[in-house]
């Protein structure tokens, strides 16, 4: 193995494991501030930025610079953050390298990624931002957030209350001195649970799988990310001689697992800089250096990219026909902070930080509720956990500004929805039984359940009965009324979206 092969690992290596430490850091930790840059990921991820900067409204392009850095650095020195840095090409090269075979086959595919570059970004254009569901940060974060982190967690707390009750020799008195880190650090504030975890570990499976049937599958056919980097690296200076393969020698189409050498050097973008062709050259004849001429444009099927341009814009007016799901459907509660359903949507990377940020687990992956379009956005889901009082954890952590950054002051104004009763499943109401949960677990200020006085017939015995009363003027739809409802099953008390902060005008 050569040097250069060697500090690639450890570059990847590395990097991997800082942006894990920043995932694992995304946690609430008693404070209402975030100890680390855990969003750094994404400020410098080139499709975040282009999603912001295709919405609408003002976007903080500060927060973004490191994007623009990555692609100035792109222009200067080529595709190098596919090659050593990116998370999901690392995880690529070390969880594939058992699966691959040394037979490579779909020689035509690279195209596509720039096809599909295409569409995306022109459908973006049009008002509707796909990137998030084929951004390969957003998949890595996405996966590690809803499927690998549950996960990890479920089975570390699980070891160790079993080594507590053991109690082995050595490894139970071991357990107990480590834990304190693991609970400080490595595990989640709360068991994560999460809606579409299995739908999210498949995607991820199959990402990895595909390297069976071409190393780095993904990377070289679909990835619109690295698609976007092969553009900008055309300018790039630092190149790859020579560009194609040697008359005597077919060690680089053959050994390359980007494709990255061919006859007539068209497929130079597609080198993300791994250097590893240095090593198996068996004449020491490849070189990087910095040269005055830029690399040779790769051969785009202009019939084929006009036809994925015009399937991306006709996709727009498709979900502009439907109606939008936030004027039909009153179930459709989104963060603290979330901009207007539309923008949120064209702003929305599908990155899951919010969620795993979330304390009281009220985040989760929407499948239809926001429509078609929607799909791993996040949607507060109420009876499965509320949104903290005193938390605005994530806006701090939104990358694009989906959901603002809020004050705690601020954050305590903001109504995402209104608490309504059904009166068939209360308690008091259906059954004559005394409950008090939802007014006892209500966070504001001025408490915004109050108890109205009856006399009601209970078994032919007359009672005073305290019935709940939401005010709507203090309620902000935090949730935890629904959460915490003992009525098994659906809650009496449910959040709605009516009179959210960030559409005034759905307050009757």
């Amino acid at each position: 193995m050569s040097l250069s092969r060697k500090w690639r690992i450890l570059v990847q290596s590395l990097t991997l494991l800082g942006f894990c430490w920043l995932f694992l850091q995304t946690e609430y930790r008693g404070t209402d501030e975030l100890a680390y840059p855990v969003s750094l990921l994404f400020r410098l991820d080139p499709l975040a930025l282009v999603s912001a900067f295709f919405a609408s409204g003002k976007t903080d392009f500060i927060l973004l610079w490191p994007a623009f850095l990555l692609l100035v650095l792109t222009i200067i020195f080529g595709r190098f953050f596919c090659g050593w840095l990116c998370p999901l090409g690392s995880l690529l090269d070390f969880l594939g390298a058992p699966l691959r075979r040394s037979q490579s086959r779909f020689s035509g595919w690279p195209k596509f990624k720039y096809y599909l570059l295409s569409a995306l970004t022109l459908a973006s254009l049009c008002g509707l931002q796909l990137f998030g569901l084929f951004d390969p940060l957003s998949i890595f974060l996405r996966s590690l957030t809803l499927a690998i982190n549950p996960v990890w967690n479920l089975l570390a707390n699980t070891t160790f209350d079993w080594l507590y009750q053991a109690k082995l020799p050595l490894i139970s008195s071991t357990a107990d001195v480590v834990y304190p880190f693991f609970r400080d650090h490595l595990l989640a504030f709360r068991q994560p649970v999460f809606l579409l975890t299995i739908l999210t570990a498949f995607v991820f499976l199959a990402v990895i799988l595909l390297e069976r049937l071409q190393p780095r599958f993904w990377c070289r056919n679909l990835c619109p990310l690295g698609a976007l980097l092969g553009l900008c690296s055309q300018p790039s200076r630092l190149q790859r001689t020579p560009q194609s393969d040697c008359s005597d020698c077919k060690q680089c189409s053959l050994q390359c697992y980007m494709g990255a050498s061919a006859a007539d050097s068209s497929h130079a973008a597609e080198c993300i800089r791994c250097l590893d062709c240095l090593d198996f050259c068996p004449n020491q004849r490849v070189k990087f250096h910095f040269s005055k001429r830029g690399e040779k444009r790769f051969d785009l099927s202009r019939r084929t990219l006009l036809a994925a341009s015009v399937g991306g814009v006709m996709l727009a007016p498709l979900a502009a026909a439907a109606p939008l799901s936030a004027s039909y459907r009153n179930d459709l509660i989104r963060p603290p902070g979330a901009t207007g359903e539309s923008e949120f949507l064209r702003r929305c990377i599908r990155c899951g930080e919010c969620m795993k940020v979330c304390i009281g687990g009220a985040l989760h992956p929407d499948l239809l509720r926001g429509g078609a379009f929607s799909l791993w956005s996040p949607v507060v889901v109420a009876r499965l956990g509320y949104c903290e009082y005193d938390c605005t954890l994530c806006g701090q952590v939104c990358p694009t500004g989906a959901i603002k950054s809020l004050e705690i002051k601020q954050k305590r104004q903001i109504k995402i929805g209104l608490a309504v009763i059904d009166k068939n499943r209360c308690l008091p109401f259906a059954r004559g039984q005394e409950c008090l949960v939802c007014e006892e677990h209500c966070p504001t200020g001025k408490k915004a359940i109050t108890f109205d006085r009856h006399k009601d017939l209970v078994e032919s015995e007359a009672r005073d009965l305290l019935q709940p009363r939401v005010l709507k003027e203090l309620c902000i739809g935090c949730g935890i009324c629904e959460t915490r409802c003992p009525v098994a099953g659906r809650s009496a008390i449910m959040i709605i979206s009516e009179g959210e902060s960030r559409a005034p005008q759905g307050l009757l």
